[in-house]
């Protein structure tokens, strides 16, 4: 065979194995199996292929239903999510997670929205000419489900799917059985708009016990007519999305009711029993109570709970969370720092690294879809450094590394010691990393998290096992690894 042969065929070699580098940095269209914990790493997730997968996503309100929560407009002013747009943006920033929002309330009702925003589609039809609800609208007929929703549910996932993009499916939420939103005249509540409130459906159905104007009753009855209806609804969801495997269920958002909670994910666990494939199921760290009081679910509670994963809560450890020093994530599942339980609204580009580099999965509130006014470069910056955490969590041996603060002087560093190492250096102050091998050769870089970009890149022989770096620039992410 002729040099130029060979030079051809080493040069195809080339770009398809540049091809496949590519693909596996940037992220797959095609999932290789279920989500699933790693068993080698029970900080991430794998699946079936054994690499492990970290999660840097993505949460706004309008991703299934359009007019949630009475939002005057989304993203660029529109009344309703640009759905095709929103796919192009999670790839704009390297986002590889959504979380997904379902609301049980078409809003406050006719009088209270000024811009009449009604949710929909809902989970259940609206019953013909059997009286009108709050919103002006049929009343619902909680015996029949909508069809159009779960077909809309199925059609989302399978999109994200097909972008390589997972998504948690929030099976309840709390806030549409409670006040909120309350404003015209005279005053109304997200609970006004509510499908399990008997102004809203021809089945006489009211969860309201007490009488005090709220339903979070819902999530803490024994009536076994209501807790068929949630089950009817959760099978549901699960025939609609079980061939895919991109999903996981969130039982809800923002609820204490650790009882209930439990039950529903043997519930889940039992039901995907029987199907095809079974997903995991995740469950947040504190919520409301059925005074609708706030009450944290301790973390031995959730740690201890039959759910196969967490999102944290911002009252955890005296508040570190909130403080955004989250102590390592040991807890022997994938946990993640969710910002709408932690700090909403925060676009702190600091915080994205700091929980990555303690083992812990990273989604954003974007506060600029409800207020696109709040638009601007650090807003921009944040959702490309929760990206930037998954191009490093794709590139690096990620099953190999876990939180190491010992390894460096700022606190900050998931690394497998000796070989490679992720620092964030908040103050610019010059740092030691130690555990190195004393005389190998080191390939490092800086990135900068303001900048959104690696800044210099160098290599280093250190002579001994702690090496001092001095930051190019303040608040900065070293990647460093043995060549």
């Amino acid at each position: 065979m002729s040099s130029a042969a060979h030079l051809m065929i080493s040069r195809n070699l080339l770009e398809k194995a540049a091809a496949i580098v590519l693909c596996c940095l940037l992220g797959s269209a095609v999932h290789a199996g279920v989500l699933r914990v790693h068993p080698d790493n029970p900080r991430y997730f794998t699946d079936g292929s054994g690499k492990a997968i970290y999660l840097g996503g993505h949460q706004i309100f309008v991703d299934l239903q359009d007019n949630s929560f009475n939002k005057e407009f989304v993203r660029n002013r529109r009344r309703t999510l640009d759905w095709s747009e929103y796919l192009d943006f999670l790839k704009q920033y390297n986002l590889n997670y959504l979380r997904n929002w379902v609301i049980w309330s078409t809003g406050s009702g006719s009088m209270a929205p000024l811009n009449n925003a009604i949710a929909s589609p809902m989970p259940y039809k609206r019953g013909e000419g059997q009286g009108k609800a709050n919103d002006g609208g049929d009343k619902f007929d909680l015996r029949r489900l909508d069809d159009e929703f779960f077909r809309r549910m199925r059609q989302r996932c399978g999109d994200l799917q097909d972008r390589g993009v997972y998504v948690s499916i929030m099976l309840f939420e709390v806030y549409g059985f409670l006040g909120g939103e309350a404003c015209g005249s005279p005053k109304q509540t997200l609970w006004d708009g509510n499908v399990f409130n008997k102004a809203n459906n021809v089945n006489g159905i009211h969860v309201d016990y007490d009488g005090d104007g709220l339903g979070i009753e819902f999530f803490y009855t024994d009536d076994p007519h209501i807790l068929k209806l949630q089950q009817d609804y959760v099978r549901k969801v699960i025939d609609a999305v079980n061939d895919l495997d991109n999903v996981m269920y969130e039982i809800a958002n923002e609820l204490y009711a650790p009882q209930w909670q439990y039950r529903m994910v043997q519930f889940i666990e039992n039901y995907e029993g029987t199907k095809p494939k079974q997903h995991l199921v995740m469950i947040s760290g504190g919520g409301r109570t059925i005074s609708g009081s706030w009450k944290l679910m301790e973390k031995k509670e959730i740690i201890d709970s039959p759910a196969d994963c967490l999102a944290v809560s911002g009252g955890w450890d005296s508040g570190r969370y909130t403080q955004k020093n989250p102590p390592a994530n040991d807890s022997g599942k994938p946990a993640i720092v969710d910002m709408d339980h932690v700090s909403p609204g925060s676009a702190d580009l600091g915080y994205v690294w700091t929980a990555f580099t303690r083992g812990y999965h990273f989604n954003l509130y974007d506060a600029p879809f409800e207020s696109p006014d709040a638009e601007g470069p650090q807003w921009q910056a944040a959702r490309h450094n929760v990206g930037k955490a998954v191009y490093y969590a794709r590139r690096c041996g990620l099953v190999n590394m876990n939180p190491r603060g010992d390894l460096a002087s700022t606190g900050f560093c998931l690394a497998n010691p000796g070989v490679e190492y992720i620092v964030y250096a908040p103050g610019g102050s010059p740092f030691s990393v130690s555990g190195l091998q004393a005389g190998g050769s080191y390939y490092y870089e800086w990135y900068d998290p303001e900048e959104n970009k690696v800044i210099a890149s160098a290599q280093t022989k250190p002579e001994n096992t702690v090496e001092t770096f001095t930051p190019p620039n303040q608040s900065i992410v070293l990647y460093l690894r043995r060549i």
